[in-house]
């Protein structure tokens, strides 16, 4: 049963979550994808518009609709094929599964460059600016992403697993990376302590890499 979303909203704990078994009642995997709420929402409103097909038929003897047939209407996939490998599974492009999954980072990911690392953990840096993560994955492993703007910047966290540090990323076409980071720094509320990196440091160290 697809729930509505009243319903997800008063399943959550009392950490504000959601527990695992009543996600996997509701068919949503673990860890609950980026979009989960607004996928089953979807569903929900439309099964809402879904006419109802147990009416009785006509007693007039073949002037009304003929009563639908079980199943009528409903188109039944197929299983995968046996030897097609996940989507998201490399190598890419040369398995069976004519598929190619990225994830949404992945594809938002073109439109920032990264400028800078905070010691911070990302969850305590969302915290502070009361964000959503979204829990993704990108090549070659999860990521928790959370994508927002400060004035007219756009910025982007990103917390990969063993990095040890948060990926600030901005705007690509964003011309002044130093003001963009102090901005942040200050919405944060931490000083210059608390970078790790800076696109300076990036660019200085590919560079004594390829000299």
């Amino acid at each position: 049963m697809i729930p509505s979303p009243d319903e997800v909203e008063a399943a959550r704990t009392p950490a504000g979550g959601w527990a695992r078994d009543q996600l996997a009642a509701w068919g949503v995997p673990w860890p609950p994808p980026a979009g989960w709420r607004q996928c089953l929402a979807d569903q929900w409103h439309a099964a809402q518009q879904v006419p109802h097909r147990d009416a009785a038929p006509s007693a007039s003897g073949g002037g009304g609709e003929p009563a639908a047939a079980p199943g009528a209407g409903v188109v039944r996939v197929p299983e995968p094929e046996p030897d097609w490998q996940p989507a998201t599974v490399p190598p890419y492009h040369v398995g069976k599964n004519p598929a190619f999954q990225h994830s949404l980072w992945q594809a938002a990911s073109t439109l920032y460059r990264l400028v800078a690392g905070l010691r911070p953990p990302l969850e305590a840096l969302a915290a502070r600016l009361r964000l959503e993560v979204e829990h993704t994955w990108e090549d070659p492993g999860p990521v928790d992403v959370a994508l927002f703007r400060l004035r007219r910047t756009e910025f982007a966290f990103t917390w990969v697993p063993g990095k040890g540090c948060t990926f600030v990323w901005v705007d690509r076409h964003h011309q002044d990376v130093e003001g963009a980071l102090e901005l942040l720094l200050g919405a944060l509320g931490v000083g210059r302590e608390a970078v790790a990196f800076t696109e300076d440091d990036l660019k200085a160290e590919q560079s004594g890499t390829s000299g």
